[in-house]
């Protein structure tokens, strides 16, 4: 294979994304995850607590809804910080650099089955799906690029039963688990081509070795994944928890029709906000959504007869869709619908349609081919540039959640704290008020309520309204942390001080409530305890505008009269 295909796989990454990787922004989860994140500021020494602190929990704390464990994701993020700051533009062109190796990985994957030019046409497809862009453009979506790399790197060195590299290949595999979830079906997605193009299974003579050290990989991350999270398999609040069996598979039958395959294959239908209410409920009484159910289940028949009779086509079928699994309700129960970034890898499959059909017209008429392949590209590249400008900013994102989704309590919210931010009073506290009227037992919109009164100096407010958000939210450290400011303010050091261990007990390296802590320990000539704060505040949030004043007041603690005492 020359360097041309690369190249143009490289050129095709960079039309859609290239004016992409400058923003600055970090947006909806990246802010949460990533740039707000206490353990990701501490540099190399944190390490070993990133790698050993649930997903979510580096973010949420311990009372985290969703336990997920992926330290080699977090591991890279930890490791650009350290290296360029908390910045999102080295960031972004991380997330680019593994999405054009993702693409390179589908051309190996693909010129093993389809001749040069489709193969290359099915790469081309894969750079500039626009569905893929909300994996490639949140900076957490790089669990998925990554995931696609090791699954993709580990198939190509595993799948030929005379020489496999066997080593090489389980250890991508672990990799891969210690980076998304969903690798943990790989092995299952390499017996099915093992059937399909070899004919053989998981306990054949030349494949015993591979599969046994699979499984121990396997075992061995899940062991680590039963030891460091209190829940080791948990979605959040159950999107489908009030909803009928019945009424939860047709409603998840529509929503796979309209808001996977639609926008996959059309590049239309964009949507940043599966939260409720975008995908209605549907019943017994609804047409559509039985007509998708039918679909489904005649397309799976035909996939599993044609996986009977070892046909190819069955395989990119059937392959790449193994990794929805997770997510479609039926292992774990999740706190939304789906999520386009989910389709990053089983989008695998379109591409290999794409790479089919390409031979078989080019059999014909090379000009038909490229003409009709490269039509296509085109059209999911602009798309795809297009919907890249959702992530230029939090003000698109949030827009563009609102507009597809206008009932969706969660995006009024975010999109009101984000107008606050940016100056715009008035329509921000409109849309908080709006996000409270659409869901009443949202606790975020009074978080943001309150801190806006508290900016403006109604203490009382303040008070009042965040004591609305934790009623509905008692696990959240943020709350508890202004909750004790705001007790400070109102002169109660002893509620505020209970205030900031509680976030502690919650989120253990919250820097905030460190340094609150420190300076009411100093206030109340604690100087041991307040020693401790600082210390911790510091390796939480070493570049933080406080950290010299943090620095000189330790050094003074530190001194030899403290050690006379």
């Amino acid at each position: 294979m020359t360097w041309r295909p690369a190249l143009a796989l490289l050129a095709a990454c960079l039309a859609v994304y290239g004016r992409w990787v400058p923003g600055a922004d970090f947006i909806h989860d990246d802010r949460w995850i990533i740039q707000e994140n206490a353990l990701l500021r501490g540099g190399w020494s944190a390490a070993p607590a990133v790698a050993a602190t649930g997903y979510w929990e580096q973010a949420q704390g311990s009372a985290a809804p969703v336990s997920e464990l992926r330290p080699l994701l977090m591991l890279s993020f930890l490791g650009q910080s350290a290296l360029f700051g908390m910045r999102a533009a080295p960031m972004r062109a991380a997330n680019l650099l593994i999405h054009f190796l993702a693409g390179f990985l589908v051309l190996k994957v693909l010129s093993r089955r389809f001749p040069a030019d489709a193969a290359l046409a099915g790469a081309l497809l894969f750079a500039v799906l626009g569905v893929h862009v909300e994996a490639a453009a949140a900076l957490t979506g790089r669990s998925e690029l990554l995931s696609a790399a090791f699954i993709l790197g580990a198939w190509l060195l595993l799948e030929d039963p005379v020489r496999p590299r066997a080593a090489g290949g389980v250890l991508l595999f672990l990799m891969g688990a210690f980076t998304k979830e969903h690798t943990f079906l790989f092995p299952f997605f390499l017996a099915l081509g093992d059937w399909v193009f070899h004919g053989l299974l998981p306990w054949s003579a030349r494949r015993r070795g591979v599969y046994a050290g699979l499984a121990g990989a396997g075992a061995a991350a899940l062991a680590v994944r039963l030891a460091v999270l209190d829940r080791p398999f948990h979605g959040g609040a159950a999107y489908f928890a009030a909803t009928a069996p019945l009424d939860a598979v047709l409603t998840w039958a529509k929503f796979f029709a309209l808001h996977y395959a639609v926008p996959a294959a059309a590049a239309t239908e964009f949507c940043s906000d599966f939260t409720r209410p975008l995908i209605p409920d549907s019943g017994p009484g609804d047409a559509a959504a039985w007509a998708c159910l039918a679909a489904l289940i005649l397309a799976g028949g035909s996939i599993l007869y044609g996986l009977a009779r070892r046909r190819p086509w069955s395989f990119w079928a059937a392959g790449p869709a193994l990794f929805l699994l997770p997510t479609t309700h039926l292992v774990v129960s999740l706190d939304t619908i789906g999520a386009e970034r989910f389709l990053y890898f089983p989008a695998l499959a379109l591409c290999a349609g794409l790479a089919g059909l390409y031979r078989l017209v080019q059999a014909r008429s090379k000009a038909a081919a490229l003409a009709g392949a490269g039509l296509l590209i085109l059209w999911q590249g602009w798309s795809a540039s297009a919907r890249a400008k959702t992530w230029n900013s939090s003000l698109d994102y949030y827009r563009a959640a609102v507009s597809c989704n206008p009932g969706s309590a969660r995006a009024h919210s975010a999109l009101g704290a984000e107008l606050l931010s940016g100056g715009d009073d008035a329509q921000g506290v409109r849309l908080l008020e709006r996000s409270i009227s659409l869901n009443p037992k949202l606790s975020h919109p009074h978080y943001n309520l309150a801190l806006r009164a508290w900016e403006r100096g109604n203490k009382k407010e303040a008070e009042a309204r965040l004591k609305n958000a934790l009623e509905r939210d008692p696990s959240s450290a943020d709350y508890w942390v202004l909750w004790g400011v705001i007790q400070e303010g109102l002169g109660r050091p002893g509620p505020a001080r209970q205030a900031h261990e509680r976030a502690l007990a919650l989120r253990p390296w919250d820097e905030r409530a460190h340094y609150n802590l420190a300076r009411l320990s100093l206030l109340e000539k604690k100087p041991v305890d307040a020693a401790e704060h600082l210390d911790r505040f510091l390796k939480s949030a070493p570049q933080d505008p406080m950290a010299p004043w943090a620095r000189n007041t330790l050094n003074a603690l530190l001194s030899p009269p403290l050690e006379g005492r």
